[in-house]
């Protein structure tokens, strides 16, 4: 495109700027503009145009959210440091470092257009929230550039177009939702449906205008009475304004509900903005009072606003001819956070930062996740589930309200209140009952978590949180606290070998080692122990490293005689204690897993070639194991009393017991006790077997 087309555009985005932003600003902005144009002369889109037009049309979208003069500018200038000799130090001398921080974050997040490989997508997805930390408008910024993209997305092929459209979907159109940038997510979500479903697209624009075609004068019929009902009741001033439902809203209301088109009641929708909250619930009653609402459809985001910070009162009314529509009553400062979101904050006429703490927070928690998460693909895969709004709403016990996802337990709470409550959680109280912390929570309950310094994250917590804060915080203590305890182990299972073949530890000098270390690409000789204990190398690999063509081969078999400071565990399945024949199953996360012989899923660990060793386990006295046992016992009164008298008598601990039905007059015990060996385990039956009651004890 020609020049005069240049300075059309630049004319008409510095016009707008006139609504809000001084004749120096102006300048400003019409002199990064000569930057933009110089610099990027001789470059063109794949549409032909001129690639100027590009960072001004971002610029022009973000003129509609009223955005500040360093954003402005920072959007025309922001693919210079990227795409031409223009440094980040000429901009700073040039523009300030403000401009050119904006500009530099920007640039960085380029590679943000993902080519192929998940994990090229997951990193870019972690540098694109380190920038949104340092300042929002990086992101805003992105955001205007990936609609902008979107709306020139038809000079590209099928398969590009494709690809962009279900990137934006997935990652930009979710945060311009959570950052409650309106227009921009509901523009991105119906482009992307456009291009992922053109002829689903074109059937449902044919139907929604054919059914508000049929049903015009109605709409406007209802729109009329309500406002004149609300002048009559003393609410003069309130702005009713339509519209339609998009495509894009309406197929996800009818895939997530599984409902035909004509099973969509709320076609349209009034939005309803008056002076305050008080006139909010005010002018519901009036319209409740004017028409029926439908039950079930009235939802209070004012009381309990979503987490981007959107608040309003949403209702669906039973009007005349059969027609149903959604009205939205909201304030006029709930109307502006709604059209501006994370964009208030930099908008003139804010005074209020209550939606850049909503975002900041957000982004904070995020900025934790990724410290403390593992690899780029599971940051990405884990915080897109936290990018959508389905949440619950529970209280501290001082009454603030903390927002959750969905299916969230008390565990996610404990975390979410401070990673160190819910490292130290020990239990909690639902609404002053006690309460399991693998508990789901519900909207409204009041949540007391008691701690313990004594009490540390299990392995098992992983399977009961469902938020991203709390499955790393667990992921990172389990991993600072097991490495210890897993070198050690490593270096016992490697000892106990070559004590086995007689190969003493002081006879292997240090070329051996060195040469083993970098066979077996270890940075040292804790790195080797660490990995033996995680079977990622086997002890036999090690033996034959150190020992060359002099290895012996030999079935492995070690002697353990304790357990604690090791990272050993039992597996649950079977309750080994000492005294039972067992096997050491070396697991990739746990260390090694002590099971029983007769264990099934010992068979299933081993046909899955996992590293197993023969033990011979002769335990300390000072530990303590648990086994699972089965009393059955005729039904009668002082049952229970009599059974817990005989144990503790013998001072062992029941650590659980569940009772089972097994006909009218036998109940089933199933017990779980603390005992030091088999031979203890034994004296337990013999003692039970003695009380006349007893039908039958056997291990589980």
């Amino acid at each position: 495109m020609n020049s005069p087309d240049k300075r059309v555009l630049i004319s008409e985005l510095c016009s707008v700027l006139e609504n809000y932003m001084s004749k120096e600003q102006i300048d400003g902005v019409y002199q990064a503009y000569i930057v933009a144009a110089t610099v990027h002369d001789g470059q063109y889109r794949q549409s032909g145009e001129a690639y100027v037009f590009h960072p001004i049309s971002v610029a022009m979208i973000l003129t509609k959210l009223k955005l500040d003069y360093y954003c402005i500018v920072a959007a025309i200038l922001h693919d210079c440091i990227e795409d031409t000799p223009v440094t980040y130090e000429q901009i700073k001398r040039d523009f300030g470092d403000e401009i050119a921080n904006i500009v530099e974050g920007v640039s960085k997040l380029t590679e943000l257009e993902f080519h192929s490989h998940t994990d090229k997508q997951a990193q870019n997805f972690r540098k694109l929230f380190l920038a949104m930390s340092d300042d929002m408008r990086v992101m805003i910024i992105k955001l205007a550039d990936r609609l902008h993209n979107m709306r020139t997305l038809g000079s590209m092929r099928r398969d590009k177009q494709l690809r962009i459209a279900k990137e934006t979907v997935e990652i930009h159109a979710p945060i311009a939702r959570r950052l409650g940038l309106n227009s921009i997510r509901v523009e991105l979500d119906n482009l992307c449906f456009a291009i992922i479903y053109p002829f689903r697209n074109k059937v449902l624009i044919s139907q929604i205008k054919k059914q508000c075609g049929n049903r015009k004068k109605t709409i406007s019929h209802i729109q009329t009475e309500i406002k004149n009902r609300l002048n009559q009741e003393g609410i003069p001033n309130a702005d009713i304004n339509g519209r339609r439902k998009q495509p894009c809203s309406i197929y996800r209301k009818m895939k997530i509900k599984h409902l035909k088109f004509s099973q969509v009641l709320d076609m349209y929708a009034l939005r309803v903005i008056v002076a305050d909250v008080a006139q909010c619930y005010k002018a519901l009653g009036i319209i409740h009072n004017l028409y029926k609402p439908l039950p079930g459809k009235f939802k209070d985001y004012v009381a309990l606003p979503k987490s981007n910070g959107y608040q309003s009162l949403h209702t669906v009314l039973f009007g005349p001819n059969k027609v149903f529509i959604e009205v939205q009553i909201r304030s006029s400062d709930m109307h502006f956070i709604s059209e501006y979101g994370i964009a208030a904050h930099w908008h003139y006429k804010s005074d209020s930062n209550h939606k850049s703490e909503l975002a900041n927070n957000w982004l904070g928690s995020l900025l934790d996740i990724q410290q403390n998460s593992g690899t780029s693909i599971e940051f990405l895969e884990e915080t897109k589930a936290d990018l959508f709004p389905s949440e619950v709403f529970v209280f501290t016990p001082e009454g603030d309200i903390i927002q959750l996802p969905y299916k969230s337990t008390v565990l996610d709470f404990a975390y979410m209140v401070h990673t160190s409550i819910g490292n130290h959680t020990l239990k909690a109280k639902v609404d002053q009952v006690n309460t399991p912390i693998s508990t789901e929570l519900k909207s409204g309950q009041t949540i007391e978590i008691i701690t313990d310094d004594k009490a540390t994250p299990r392995s098992s917590w992983l399977q009961i949180v469902v938020t991203v804060k709390a499955r790393s915080s667990i992921k990172t203590y389990l991993k600072n606290e097991s490495a210890a305890e897993l070198i050690q182990l490593g270096k016992y299972l490697l000892t106990n070998a070559l004590d086995y073949q007689n190969i003493c530890t002081n006879g292997i000098d240090e070329a051996q080692w060195l040469a083993c270390l970098k066979a077996l690409n270890c940075d040292s000789k804790e790195d080797m122990y660490m990995k033996i204990g995680l079977s990622e190398i086997l002890v036999s690999v090690v033996l034959n490293k150190l020992q060359g063509d002099n290895a012996k081969h030999t079935t492995q078999k070690i002697s353990i005689h304790k357990t604690q400071g090791k990272a050993i565990s039992f597996a649950h399945c079977c309750h080994p204690i000492p005294g039972d024949k067992v096997t050491g199953v070396l697991t990739t996360s746990k260390g090694m897993v002590i099971h029983r012989l007769i264990c099934a899923n010992l068979v299933r660990a081993k046909s899955k070639n996992a590293q197993w060793l023969n033990i011979d386990w002769q335990a300390d006295k000072d530990e303590e194991f648990k086994a699972m046992i089965d009393v059955d016992v005729v039904n009668q009164r002082g049952t229970l009393a009599s059974i817990a008298s005989v144990i503790s008598k013998m001072n062992i601990n029941i650590e659980h017991f569940e009772i089972q039905e097994k006909d009218n007059s036998i109940k089933s015990l199933n017990m779980v006790i603390s005992v030091a060996n088999i031979t203890q385990l034994n004296e337990v039956f013999v003692q039970l077997k003695t009380l006349d009651f007893v039908r039958d004890v056997s291990r589980v």
